[in-house]
């Protein structure tokens, strides 16, 4: 019998290690519900790309693979739709494409948003907080002095991720994580990480220094120059 992940017209899903298939098997009190494990999984492979823009889903071929039942997943994708990682047009469902007018609308709203993070930050950071904060810049750095890419191998986010928690703003915080997963993806096409890490030291300084202003107007002219980037280099 054919492999779901191989069925005529069918595109071929990445495999599923181990402990992410035991995660979405466990239940029990603490357990977020089995459709936001499923949801977290196909938003991880979204923003790596291994589920690409156009690509259509089916909803027995995502159950096959992770080997779970058909109805989380449709759950998951109704979850994805409403964040804007998938469109759903009657019984098809395809990874959200990238048109340059919605790119364009998410920058918008990240740069508002991460301007406001890095702004709450500022204003109630603490000596521990600051350290932390430090230590996650460090490690970009050390990655692009070792060759890597910061901005696609999770220091970019890290750091964003690291000031939203010293913002205290849980509304903000579950705002921008969607968001960022989408900016995220989209990073998979821009290259400037020296750019990036430099911008994200001056967000630091700012931050740690406990300036409001400054980091959030940092912090805005950050996404906009990521924006500007990410448009450029669109596929077309």
């Amino acid at each position: 019998m054919a492999s779901p992940t191989s069925a005529p017209g069918h595109a071929q899903l990445p495999p599923v290690p181990p402990p992410v298939q035991n995660m979405l098997r466990q239940c029990g009190p603490g357990m977020p519900p089995l459709r936001e494990r499923v949801r977290d999984v196909l938003r991880d492979w979204i923003a790596i790309g291994r589920l690409t823009p156009g690509m259509r889903l089916f909803e027995q071929d995502l159950a096959g693979v992770l080997g779970i039942s058909r109805v989380p997943v449709r759950e998951a994708i109704r979850l994805l739709e409403a964040e804007g990682y998938v469109t759903v047009q009657g019984r098809q469902v395809r990874v959200r494409a990238l048109e340059p007018a919605s790119v364009a609308h998410l920058f918008d709203v990240c740069e508002t948003l991460e301007a406001l993070a890095a702004r709450q930050a500022a204003e109630q950071i603490t000596a521990a907080g600051a350290q932390r904060l430090r230590e996650v810049l460090e490690l970009g750095r050390a990655r692009l002095a070792a060759g890597g890419r910061p901005i696609s191998d999770g220091c970019n986010m890290a750091l964003h991720e690291e000031i939203s928690r010293l913002a205290g703003n849980e509304v903000l915080d579950n705002v921008l994580a969607p968001l960022r997963g989408r900016v995220q993806f989209l990073l998979r096409h821009g290259s400037e990480n020296d750019r990036i890490v430099t911008e994200h030291a001056a967000i630091t300084e700012a931050v740690t220094a406990g300036q409001p202003d400054l980091a959030a107007e940092l912090s805005a002219a950050h996404m906009r120059a990521t924006r500007r980037e990410i448009l450029a280099g669109l596929p077309g």
